[in-house]
């Protein structure tokens, strides 16, 4: 798989396509796009609230499918004797798998840091990674896209300590990751994304772009790490919080690479990381949005910057309501359904 991006200026918005895709050589992904965000714990790798039929009516077109390693960890040693990718393996095949380590819609637990570990927490509790127990699974997972293992246990308020720690760490962790995919048969086909850490402290970011940047070559992406926790408290950080740190290591990273965030990031927020020239994030805020009764109300506008993006099904006034969701837009949703079908549904 290959990253085109159409233009080379950093810092702005921009247009590019993944493509050259190994086994589906007819599909081109345009971005800015988004990961579907699959499903955590025992129904690892389904997108929330979507069967495949009805994700069949969505969109008939390949689409990038984000899997949370936090939520594949029971799978795992089934998927070692399975022959095929993550993607034929959770019934997905026509679409492409990205392998992740943390869900975004849960909140990560601070703390229990262990030397050059990484914990994730799975439905029988917490589970500890390290360079070579993740690059097992990444290679009997073979997905067409994954991020290196990395310490983003980082947010605004983090220490110096604890942001230095998390840079030495994934420098390590980068380092050694590289090398296996580098060794490695099975993933010579895979799109490698490299995070970044460095939490909020400029001088942090630097220092880990300097150290991943002497070795690159077999990096197609980038995420931008250690921003939040996740979970829905990510969805209420303020955009001029995250501008000037996101606009930093934008600056910094090549611009010919994939640039990624993940996250529950409200509308305003992901438009604001397009304008700075991100190409790549994930439908998990649409998930904890659908866990709280809300619909998604946002027309997007050239002209219209607008904080009103979604509206509380569980309010009265749409009980006898028969106007679509939202009016004019034509997703399956409000062209087959109106607020007061969607009423009924929830109950």
């Amino acid at each position: 798989m290959k990253f085109y991006v159409e233009s080379l200026t950093k810092c702005s918005q921009r247009l590019g396509t993944l493509s050259e895709i190994e086994g589906k050589p007819s599909v081109a992904i345009r971005t800015p796009a988004v990961m579907l965000h699959t499903q955590k714990l025992s129904q690892g790798g389904q997108i929330p609230h979507i069967t495949h039929e009805v994700f069949r009516l969505v969109s008939r077109k390949p689409q990038i499918l984000q899997i949370p390693l936090a939520g594949m960890h029971t799978f795992k040693e089934a998927i070692q004797y399975y022959e095929g990718t993550i993607s034929s393996f959770i019934g997905s095949k026509d679409s492409l798998s990205c392998l992740t380590l943390q869900d975004p819609c849960n909140i990560t637990k601070q703390g229990h840091h262990s030397s050059l570990k990484v914990p994730i927490w799975t439905k029988n509790g917490k589970v500890y990674y390290d360079a070579k127990s993740y690059m097992d699974v990444v290679e009997s997972f073979k997905p067409d896209m994954y991020f290196l293992l990395s310490d983003g246990d980082t947010n605004i308020s983090s220490s110096e300590k604890r942001v230095s720690k998390s840079v030495s760490n994934t420098i390590s962790f980068y380092k050694d990751c590289l090398e296996r995919h580098r060794k490695s048969e099975v993933l010579k086909h895979s799109f490698v994304i490299a995070p970044v850490v460095g939490g909020y402290k400029h001088l942090a970011r630097e220092k880990y772009i300097e150290a991943m940047l002497e070795d690159v070559r077999d990096v197609d992406g980038f995420l931008i790490d250690g921003l939040h926790n996740n979970g829905p408290e990510t969805e209420f950080l303020e955009f001029h919080e995250i501008e000037p740190i996101v606009q930093c290591i934008v600056d910094k990273l090549p611009v010919e690479k994939l640039h990624v965030v993940q996250g529950c990031w409200n509308p305003v927020n992901i438009i604001g990381m397009v304008e700075l020239g991100i190409d790549l994030f994930d439908t998990s805020y649409c998930h904890i949005l659908t866990e709280r009764s809300a619909a998604m109300t946002f027309a997007i506008e050239p002209t219209e910057r607008t904080n009103a993006y979604e509206i509380n099904l569980r309010d009265a006034k749409y009980v006898d309501d028969f106007q679509p969701i939202l009016l004019g837009c034509d997703c399956l949703s409000c062209a087959i359904m109106c607020t007061i079908t969607c009423d009924s549904l929830k109950k």
